[in-house]
């Protein structure tokens, strides 16, 4: 039975409001009464949507309303204001009226699944036209308007006490018939029609089953073949009672399954009225199968059959609990679904937000030289970038974006991995590493995306052992079926020997900002972006926790016959220096070297420094890089930012590429970030290095005369891309969508594309390749609110700018693109 249709559909007036008394529905005939729609009084406070008269009477019946309502929440009974006076606002055409109105209302509560009053229903009835005739018939027989109002508020006062008792009683009676151990029913007429049920009733014949209306063999046609409707017809012919003791019952108790032999034992009384007619038949019983079937046991037991009864009862636990554990995985996986649906949508626009709100502030603070108000821009600024990591996070956990996927050993990865995870988990804590490391399987899907997950289930681990611990990591081939699934898959077993969780922590562990850390230290969508990758990989997880004891997260991943594929660096198309000068500032030896060696192969000149205040040092004796390279996080008395703020003041030449193991959404919520600054993260190959290094010295470089066309639909993000382009020096062409941006092509050469990947109509990409088609040779920035491989994936050749971006972030994407140095300038040193 749909009963929100039922709900709709009424010609009674009802609403529903929440334990903050705002409006959570309204149907038809309730809006018709009261004069507004529901896209008004949703979401809004029923005293702020009708706030009474402002007269004494009308606050007094206003508190009397409140009064009720408040009573249900407490008391979770039913609560009946038999007349109140409350006046609402009409139309008029004179502007709005308030208009004296009378109302009959009944409140009654709406139980959520822990049994708490969650909501109260009202049903409210205009009474206003009664009490119009109360008035002509105080005219009539010469009574004041307020004795004939003192007199039936005093009558409604009464019949509300009356009213009030009388529903205690009702609903006693109620409490007692639903809750009572055994099977009641009650049929009515001849034809056997089902009026009541109680909720054991409802048990014994099968929950799914819809009793009430129906007659007995509509509803339980299986039970007129077993002679009960022949039963039932005699007992209601002859007006006297029928008892049956063990009797058997074959009922199908749940849709699609085989009947179930019950045993019952019963009473069919006959129900009389005033004048002797019998005009129903109360049914009262217990189900005497689990008796039955215990006395069988027991005979068995005598027979010497004790292990068979063993084998069954376990076989019966065995049973249950699988079903129970599947209808959990089942509820579990579906509220996933439903939030990951939902989480999905809101992020990608969010991101079109963020790019706004940054653009703005960027070109706020070329105008700002207050330095507490530039001090907030950047504080500012910094949000946007947490922001974007966020909605990052929430977009993983939707599966929005397609994985960019490779084969690969994870036991092989894992082991690659050991050193950083030991590093991650800091001292007094313990990790060992149990891979089968012969097993040779590999497994497809996003390489980066696994080590992520890893790392943050890690991270979770570090977090539960604020005193210390162990963290077992083990990877084994198993079977498919040990997760449900077919084909074989790779076990990665997590445990820890941490705080544990509570069952109620474990069941929302993955759900989008759920977290147990206090306010301020954590997102709550490092889990959630695990369980994204996990399914969207195909695969499945599962934590089993308890609390003093420890964690385990135990993750399945299918595996693949097809071959490894090993990352090749392109290097013939790695770009290259042209023996400019890189101050490479980086406090670990093993990968100072690396970067130096890398960065000689590449054609640059290196100067190295160990530390900040090092590189402050060179600088001040006179070095000109054209780069400055710096780790992050370093030891030492000045911090890495400190000397880049040093670069960007005194040497305005000079470009900036900064380095991290950090993410990145760790070092923005630590402040150890800058959204002006363009982040290289680690470990990075020969042809990121490359790419980095050759885009921020371009970028600080870049031809003022170049031309762009930009291409946005969303005008506000048209305006402010447009200006901070502008701000660089660059000739900007606009265009809202790809009809206009070839119209504006044809009239005037481009030197660089920009455009957003999303467009009405013909989207970015195809855009891009009709382009070079008209003009060869043309360089192409992709935008989007999605990640880099969603646009690989799609076909999009060219430079791609993730929503939101800097200036720096820009400018370095476009000389990405361009890889154009100016001929004019030398390098530095």
């Amino acid at each position: 039975m749909d009963y929100l249709d039922l709900f709709e559909r009424s010609p009674n007036p009802y609403m529903v409001v929440d334990r903050g008394l705002r409006y959570v529905a309204v149907n038809r005939a309730y809006e018709s009464v009261v004069g507004r729609t529901r896209d008004v009084l949703l979401g809004v406070g029923l005293f702020e949507a009708f706030p009474g008269d402002g007269t004494r009477l009308g606050e007094t019946n206003v508190a009397l309303l409140r009064q009720s309502i408040e009573r249900v929440f407490a008391t979770g009974e039913r609560d009946v204001l038999s007349l109140i006076r409350y006046a609402i606002e009409r139309p008029d055409e004179a502007g709005p009226v308030m208009e004296d109105r009378y109302w009959s209302a009944t409140h009654t509560p709406l139980f959520d699944s822990a049994g708490r009053v969650a909501h109260v229903l009202q049903h409210t009835t205009d009474v206003t036209h009664l009490q119009r005739l109360n008035q002509a018939l105080a005219r009539a027989t010469g009574a004041s308007q307020e004795q004939i109002e003192f007199g039936m508020f005093e009558r409604a006062r009464k019949v509300q006490e009356h009213n009030r008792a009388l529903e205690h009683r009702i609903s006693d009676l109620e409490t007692l018939f639903a809750q009572a151990p055994g099977f009641m029913a009650y049929l009515s007429g001849p034809e056997h029609r089902f009026t009541l049920a109680n909720r054991a009733y409802e048990t014994l014949v099968g929950r799914d089953r819809d009793l009430i209306g129906r007659v007995l063999e509509e509803a339980l046609p299986e039970t007129a073949e077993q002679g009960f409707l022949a039963l039932l017809d005699e007992v209601y012919r002859s007006g006297r009672p029928y008892v049956g003791q063990a009797v058997p019952l074959l009922l199908q108790r749940e849709p699609d399954a085989e009947p179930e032999e019950l045993v019952v034992d019963f009473v069919y009384q006959p129900v009389k009225d005033a004048g002797g007619q019998v005009v129903g038949i109360f049914v009262q019983g217990n189900d005497m199968t689990a008796q039955v079937a215990a006395q069988a046991e027991v005979e068995l037991f005598h027979n010497n059959l004790a292990e068979l009864v063993e084998q069954r009862t376990q076989a019966l636990k065995v049973s249950e609990e699988e079903r129970l554990a599947a209808q959990a995985a089942l509820h579990q996986s579906q509220k996933l679904e439903a939030i990951g649906q939902l989480t999905g949508g809101v992020a990608h626009d969010f991101n079109n937000l963020l790019q706004v709100i940054g653009a703005n502030l960027e070109l706020l603070e070329g105008q700002v030289q207050d330095s507490v108000a530039s001090q907030r821009l950047a504080s500012a600024r910094n949000a946007v970038q947490r922001g974007a990591q966020l909605v990052s996070q929430l977009m993983a956990f939707a599966r929005r974006d397609p994985l960019n996927v490779a084969v690969f050993d994870p036991a092989l990865t894992l082991s690659t991995l050991a050193d950083m995870l030991e590093r991650t988990l800091g001292e007094g804590r313990e990790i060992a590493l149990e891979l089968d490391l012969d097993c040779e399987t590999r497994i497809r899907t996003n390489p980066q995306q696994f080590e992520t997950a890893i790392l943050n289930i890690v991270i979770n681990a570090r977090h539960a052992m604020p005193h210390g611990g162990k963290v077992r990591i083990e990877c084994r081939c198993v079977d498919g079926a040990e997760a449900g699934r077919g084909g074989e898959h790779v076990r990665i077993t997590i445990a820890d020997t941490g705080t544990g969780m509570a069952p109620e922590v474990v069941e929302h562990i993955f759900e989008p900002f759920f977290t147990t850390k206090p306010q301020g230290e954590g997102t709550g969508l490092g889990l959630a972006a695990v369980y994204g990758f996990i399914q969207q990989s195909g695969g499945e997880i599962r934590v089993d926790s308890v609390p003093g004891e420890g964690s385990r997260f135990t993750l399945y991943l299918p595996t693949t016959d097809a071959p490894g594929e090993p990352v090749v660096d392109p290097a013939d198309s790695t770009p290259r220096g042209r023996n400019e000068v890189v101050l490479l500032v980086e406090d670990d030896e093993g990968v100072r070297r690396t970067g130096v060696d890398m960065l000689f192969d590449l054609g640059y000149d290196v100067v190295q420094a160990s530390h900040a205040a090092m590189g402050r040092a060179l600088l001040d004796e006179g070095l000109r890089p054209a780069l400055l390279f710096s780790d992050v996080v370093m030891p030492g008395p000045m911090h890495s930012f400190d000397l880049v703020a040093h670069v960007q003041a005194r040497l305005p030449g000079t470009a900036v590429l900064m380095t991290s193991g950090y993410a990145e959404a760790t070092l923005s919520r630590s402040g150890a970030a800058r959204p002006d600054v363009p982040m290289l993260a680690k470990p990075y190959t020969r042809a990121d290095l490359g790419r980095h290094v050759r885009a921020a010295i371009d970028g600080h470089r870049l031809p003022p005369s170049l031309r762009v066309l930009l291409v946005e639909d969303n005008e506000d993000d048209r305006l402010l891309t447009g200006e901070l382009l502008e701000a660089c020096g660059m000739d900007v062409a606009h265009a809202g969508n790809a009809e206009e941006a070839l119209r504006r092509l044809a009239e005037s050469p481009r030197d660089v594309l920009l455009t957003d990947v999303e467009l009405p109509g013909c989207d970015g990409i195809e855009l891009a390749r009709e382009a070079r088609v008209r003009q060869p040779g043309l360089r192409v920035v992709f935008v989007t609110g999605h990640d880099e491989d969603a646009v690989r994936e799609r076909g999009g050749v060219g430079a791609i700018l993730s929503k939101p971006f800097s200036r720096a972030q820009l400018t370095s994407a476009i000389a990405l693109a361009t890889q154009a140095l100016d001929a004019s300038s030398s390098p530095a040193g």
